[in-house]
């Protein structure tokens, strides 16, 4: 069986479609009783969930462009004294993406039910935050771009400085407390669909890939997309159990010849680049050990992994 070649799509269309093939046509099952971040209970309603775990997840993938943009920002000029005005270029700000559509359907969820006791808030927060620093951030990449700041010694850009400090960091924590509070919900869902999906079809080549796909995101849960402190003995853990699936979706493909179109191999070259991150990360020289993506490019693996995925669901579906 051959597979056509997966068109780029981001992860959260990756995720979105894949879990559209692997799931498609099934009936809505009960979550069983789980607790996620602050004890909230998630509803019965799989579908209901998915949607809006699907609007946050699109917002927050979207939203650590932030995180990269301060961080080259507070690389070029001094984090406390803020620009000199004597800088050649300053290129760390720029516009940021327009996330409309993003932010209109995480805001709808908000309100929409199952209640998520923490994860709501704190996706309200962000989406907060987001509309009070994306139009400073634009402000002051537009002034920086025209040169201004060469003009006036630097005082306008000093200015900006001083509420980019408070703006930004604000909206970072905002953003890393989302991204906590959603973790253990979409650990929820995921395995409920895995669950719904085996009872329907059993454990085929569909459902194997799904859990594996699964488990390597487990694994990136372990980065913190807006920068932070890695935990390497839970990456560790993260990796081990993913290797465990991994052999169990090896000796599944060896028992049965095409049932993943080579999807296996696929799966274990994501773990040596994640081996090869984590050795890269142990090494650099900060303590406690720090994730961003200057330090070991952990995503491109990632979307590579996915995208076969996808791939190989559209032409298993």
């Amino acid at each position: 069986m051959r597979f056509s070649p997966s068109r780029s799509l981001s992860s959260s269309q990756l995720s979105r479609r894949s879990i559209a093939l692997a799931f498609a046509g099934l009936p809505l099952v009960a979550l069983a009783p789980a607790r996620a971040s602050g004890g909230a209970a998630i509803g019965s309603d799989l579908v209901r969930v998915r949607a809006k775990v699907n609007a946050y997840a699109d917002l927050l993938d979207l939203a650590g462009q932030m995180r990269t943009m301060w961080q080259r920002y507070t690389w070029l000029v001094n984090p406390d004294r803020g620009p000199s005005g004597n800088e050649a270029s300053i290129n760390g700000l720029h516009e940021p993406r327009d996330l409309s559509r993003e932010l209109a359907a995480a805001r709808a969820e908000v309100s929409q039910s199952p209640s998520l006791a923490e994860c709501d808030p704190a996706m309200a927060m962000v989406i907060q935050l987001h509309g009070e620093v994306a139009p400073l951030v634009t402000e002051a990449a537009a002034y920086h771009a025209s040169g201004q700041h060469r003009q006036d010694g630097g005082a306008k850009a000093r200015e900006y400085h001083a509420r980019l400090r408070k703006a930004v960091p604000a909206f970072l924590t905002a953003y890393r407390e989302a991204q906590t509070t959603l973790e253990p919900v979409r650990e929820v869902v995921e395995q409920a669909e895995l669950a719904a999906f085996e009872r329907r079809a059993g454990r085929d080549g569909r459902w194997t890939i799904r859990r594996t796909t699964i488990e390597a995101r487990r694994v990136m849960a372990v980065f913190p997309r807006a920068g932070g402190v890695i935990e390497l003995g839970r990456l560790d853990d993260a990796m081990n159990a993913y290797e465990a699936v991994l052999g169990e979706a090896e000796t599944f493909a060896a028992a049965n010849p095409q049932a993943m179109i080579g999807f296996e191999r696929s799966a274990r070259n994501y773990l040596a680049a994640m081996r090869q991150a984590r050795t890269r990360i142990s090494t650099f020289p900060a303590e406690p050990k720090r994730w961003a993506p200057e330090i070991a490019d952990v995503e491109t693996p990632y979307q590579g992994l996915l995208t076969f995925a996808d791939a190989v669901l559209r032409n298993l579906a």
